[in-house]
């Protein structure tokens, strides 16, 4: 896949205006890819009358036929043999259906090309050895779950002094382990070694107002420590303060400086991650194009209306989601506003869209896509 190679060796990876050409060439090469190895894929392109062909330029892009997440949460559909499968990831959550993940080897390697850039771009590697809060899970050989992937690979970008998990196994079931995670804090306060905070972002919260509600007084961790938060606030919605607000909260409890505060746009349906810019904006780099689409059309719409999110990347090769819906209603804003220095657009998550809304999207794909469940 000579192009994808390109793309992903390309050093600038804000550069949309410089790569573009690239672009295009690797999402021909990827949708013929996964139309020679996944037969449910093949189907759908015949049955959308769609032919690599007619991709000619990036709009072309975003009319290439996409898969719904929802639908990965009820069917297997691969482009490799099962055997050459190097990682298996599900979504998160404890209740409900999982997507499943299913990545080769030439997946992992293009996205640990992609990670190492962006990490680099933002700053976010260190030599100081550092200490980890993980708002999440801790592992068990049985959790599959990306999050709980991502983490680990997360804390190899500066390295671990020590690991603390916000969930720990208690029988079948995770529960929060407050005391575990106070004490913790302060210990890395007394450190004054760097300390990294990856996760959910409600656990954060109810960590602070654990402190706050036993009168725990406010932290002064290591001025270069950093947030990094994603995957929403999930079930704790009803907890969801403005953006503002949490990291000010995060500042004023935990000494974390504001700007150290970033949070980031991942999901287990699309390996691409993006994190926020210093001005706390989710700017889309050149491996990937964002695209939000009309509720009832999906036809794609332009800046400043809401829509249901959509992502277009050549990125993942064992399974055919080079393009795909998610169900998370989302709009898009022009990066050039930002101020930031990066010029590329950026997307906001503006919640998840209707249960009802999202499962008939899925289902208009399951139309097409019924009979097989074998790639």
């Amino acid at each position: 896949m000579r192009y994808i190679e390109k793309l992903f060796a390309y050093k600038k990876i804000y550069d949309h205006i410089g790569s573009e050409a690239l672009f295009v060439e690797a999402m021909k090469e990827s949708i013929l890819h996964h139309q020679k190895n996944c037969q449910i894929y093949d189907k759908l392109l015949k049955k959308k009358k769609f032919d690599v062909k007619q991709l000619k330029s990036l709009e072309d892009c975003f009319y290439i036929p996409s898969i719904p997440a929802h639908f990965l949460k009820y069917h297997e559909v691969l482009s490799i043999d099962k055997k050459d499968v190097v990682v298996h990831a599900t979504s998160s959550g404890t209740m409900g259906q999982k997507s499943q993940l299913y990545l080769d080897q030439t997946t992992i390697k293009l996205a640990t090309k992609m990670a190492i850039k962006m990490m680099r771009y933002h700053h976010l590697f260190s030599i100081i050895p550092t200490n980890y809060l993980i708002l999440g899970y801790e592992p068990r050989k049985e959790n599959k779950m990306g999050n709980v992937q991502l983490a680990q690979a997360m804390t190899r970008f500066s390295p671990a002094l020590s690991k603390v998990y916000v969930l720990r196994p208690l029988g079948n079931q995770y529960e929060i382990d407050y005391f575990g995670i106070l004490k913790a804090l302060k210990r890395f306060n007394r450190q004054k070694l760097p300390v990294r905070i990856m996760g959910f972002p409600a656990y954060l919260y109810m960590i602070i107002k654990k402190m706050k509600d036993i009168g725990m007084k406010p932290l002064k961790l290591n001025k270069n420590s950093i947030v990094l938060t994603g995957g929403g606030w999930k079930r704790y919605d009803d907890m969801m303060i403005d953006k503002d607000e949490y990291y000010q909260l995060i500042e004023d409890n935990l000494g974390i400086p504001k700007e150290n505060c970033r949070d980031f746009y991942s999901a287990v349906e699309h390996s691409v991650a993006y994190p926020e810019c210093r001005n706390h904006h989710m700017h889309v780099p050149i491996w990937s194009r964002v695209v939000i689409r009309d509720v009832k059309t999906l036809e794609p719409l332009g800046y400043n209306q809401p829509g249901f999110l959509s992502f277009i990347s050549p990125l993942v090769s064992s399974q055919p989601i080079s393009s795909i819906i998610m169900g998370d209603i989302g709009v898009l804003r022009d990066g050039k506003n930002c101020g930031c220095g990066i010029k590329t657009p950026y997307f906001e998550v503006l919640g998840r869209a209707g249960t009802e809304k999202v499962r008939s999207c899925a289902i208009t794909a399951s139309e097409y896509m019924k009979g097989d469940n074998d790639g």
